[in-house]
Parts: C-alpha cells; sequence; structure tokens
C-alpha cells in the first residue's frame, strides 16, 4: 500500500539532493541521520603554509597502518595522498562506461610517485542496483549518486584490512573550487534557478517552495552570500553522503578539509580569471615537485549513458506527461532513486 509521502521530503531531495531540515521525516519515524558537522570549519588557516602544516597534523594524529586514501584523480586527495608514508593503500574509483573519463590514470600518476599501494575499484551499473537498496535502508533516505561507488571502494578497503579511510571532501567549498557557482554574484532567484538539482515544480504533483532555504544567506545588498551557502547546505549534503557510503562499511572516515576555515576572502578576481583554488594548486605543486595540476576533474558519474533509456518516473508523486529526456543524466539519477526509495517504504523495507 502507498504511503503518504512529506511533501517537504520529496521536494528537498531533488533540490538539494539531501533533507536540509535535520528535522524533517519521510513518513513518521522515518528520517536519516543528520551529519556529524561538529569539526567542520574549526581550525583557521590563512596561508598556504597553515593549510598544509594543520593537514599534515590531522592525517598524523589519526594515522596507523590501518588507515588508507580514497585518491581521486584531482588535487585534493592527491595534497593529503603526499602526507601519507609508502606503502599506505590507496583507492581509486572506475566507472565502466564507454568514452566515459577514467579518473584512475591520473590517480596511478600519484600513486607511483608517492610509493602507494594502488587498487582501481570499477563500477557498473549493476553495482548501483546491488548496492543501492542495501544503502537506502542503512540511510533511511535516498542516494547521492556517488554513494554506490563510494560504498564499493570502502568495502575494497575493509577487505583489505583497513578501519579508516581518508577523504578529500570539503575543498573546493572551502578554498573556491567550484568556480562556476563562484564566477558571478548571484540575486536569490538567479542562485535558485542556477542551483537547484531538480526544480520540484518541474517533477512532482505537489512541490514545495524552497527559496526560504536561499533567503538566510541573501545579505542587505540582496545578493548571496555563494561562499557561505555552498560551505553550509551545500557541504552538508556531501558530508552526508560520505559518511552513508564508508559508515555503513564499518569503517571510519577522515575528512581532513572539513575541519579548516579558511579566514581570507576568497579572491574572486583570480577564481573568476580561471584559477580555481589557487592556494591548494600552489601547495599541489610544491608537494608534487612542480608537476602541473591537472584540469579540474570533477567526480563525475556516467548516469546519462547508463539511464538513457529510462522511461522515467511512475508514480503518483511525480507529474505526468513530461518529457523525462529533457532532463540531465544526473537529474535522472535523482528522480530514479527517488522513486525505487519510495517503492521500498511503500513495501515496509525502510521504517524506523
Amino acid at each position: 500500500m502507498a504511503k503518504v509521502i512529506n511533501p517537504y521530503c520529496l521536494s528537498s531531495f531533488l533540490a538539494f539532493r539531501y533533507l536540509v531540515d535535520p528535522d524533517a521525516e519521510w513518513i513518521p519515524g522515518v528520517k536519516p541521520t543528520y551529519p556529524n558537522v561538529a569539526a567542520q570549519g574549526q581550525i583557521p588557516v590563512a596561508t598556504m603554509a597553515e593549510i598544509e602544516n594543520n593537514l599534515r597534523r590531522i592525517v598524523a594524529e589519526r594515522l596507523t597502518p590501518t588507515t588508507g586514501i580514497l585518491l581521486s584523480g584531482g588535487i585534493d586527495s592527491a595534497i593529503l595522498a603526499a602526507f601519507l608514508p609508502r606503502g599506505t593503500r590507496a583507492y581509486t574509483i572506475k566507472f565502466n562506461a564507454a568514452r566515459f573519463l577514467d579518473e584512475s590514470i591520473q590517480a596511478r600518476v600519484y600513486a607511483e610517485y608517492l610509493g602507494l599501494r594502488h587498487t582501481i575499484v570499477e563500477l557498473n551499473w549493476t553495482d548501483y542496483a546491488a548496492f543501492a537498496p542495501v544503502l537506502m535502508q542503512y540511510k533511511k533516505a535516498p542516494l547521492h549518486a556517488i554513494e554506490v561507488a563510494l560504498h564499493k571502494a570502502a568495502l575494497a578497503a575493509k577487505a583489505d584490512g583497513l578501519d579508516t579511510l581518508i577523504v578529500g571532501n570539503g575543498a573546493d567549498s572551502t578554498f573556491g573550487g567550484m568556480d562556476k557557482l563562484l564566477s558571478r554574484d548571484w540575486t536569490l532567484e538567479e542562485f535558485y534557478q542556477r542551483y537547484t538539482f531538480v526544480d520540484p515544480f518541474r517533477a512532482l504533483q505537489h512541490p514545495v517552495d524552497l527559496r526560504s532555504v536561499y533567503q538566510g544567506y541573501v545579505g542587505a545588498d540582496g545578493l548571496l552570500d555563494t561562499q557561505r551557502f555552498l560551505k553550509t547546505v551545500h557541504g552538508i549534503g556531501i558530508i552526508q553522503s560520505f559518511e552513508t557510503a564508508v559508515g555503513s562499511t564499518g569503517l571510519g572516515l577522515l575528512e581532513p578539509f572539513e575541519q579548516l576555515r579558511y579566514t581570507e576572502p576568497l579572491d574572486l578576481a583570480r577564481i573568476r580569471a580561471g584559477e580555481s583554488k589557487y592556494l591548494l594548486q600552489a601547495l599541489f605543486r610544491r608537494l608534487y615537485n612542480n608537476m602541473i595540476p591537472p584540469t579540474k576533474i570533477p567526480f563525475a558519474r556516467p548516469m546519462d549513458i547508463w539511464l538513457a533509456d529510462w522511461a522515467g518516473p511512475q508514480r503518483a508523486e511525480f507529474k505526468s506527461g513530461v518529457d523525462w529526456r529533457d532532463f540531465t543524466g544526473d537529474q535522472r539519477w535523482l528522480l530514479y532513486v527517488l522513486e525505487q526509495f519510495l517503492n521500498l517504504l511503500d513495501t515496509g523495507r525502510i521504517h524506523g
């Protein structure tokens, strides 16, 4: 029997990829665990040296022979990897999809330079079909598209005897990595249209207007404080995804960048001129003997390929007569996984 779902939850997940209100329940008694953000932004840093020294200290305090790292092709996890001893295990996710970005090629360069034991974890759509229901039962919410991939990598680390994984999230939101969102000043309505992942009014029968979430970040000049929004609203959702994906395997999670708070104003002119994360780029070059930082590598997923033939959601909560082909691959994933989650609620496989 179909459950009556809180319409706020439907809209919040589509708009932000998680429930922004920590008290929101899908149905009475069913709500996800809000992420642990106690350490977020506790340590003030103002210079490249302070960033490096604090990252080294955070890593060293938790480092044991059973600590590994999730190593992408970008510079954030590569910086953290440079603080690890030779022989440390590193795991890189590779999506098996035709003509899709292979981050393992660049990650292998880092691993060989540092002498890490490198494992490539391959992902297929069958992994998403297998792991997504289990993870949603654990999380009590639909999934960000990164969670299945992170979960499989964490399972590989656990099988190798590790108990802790270091991850590089938090660098983008703190040090100016989201250059497209920082590319200009935004009014609330402009940023709502730019940032919202799936506008609930495009997809749902009973959408909830969530502009109030953005309202708290609008200054007296009528412009949105984009940096603060990204560190809080956006950042908390990412932390929740990492905690779900890794924590569900029983492994501990270390997020060094999340503990830092940059106390200086970001140089938006440099970012808008193409120097995203300029401080971290300089640190990367120093740690890697002037290796040229790679072009920014997003943690992309091949949903446009894997969900190309998906007909769209069929449940009554979604609008009818919509051409779902107008939605991007990542948007189609949010719609797909939300429908799968609601089906699990109906069958009682997710409960409080």
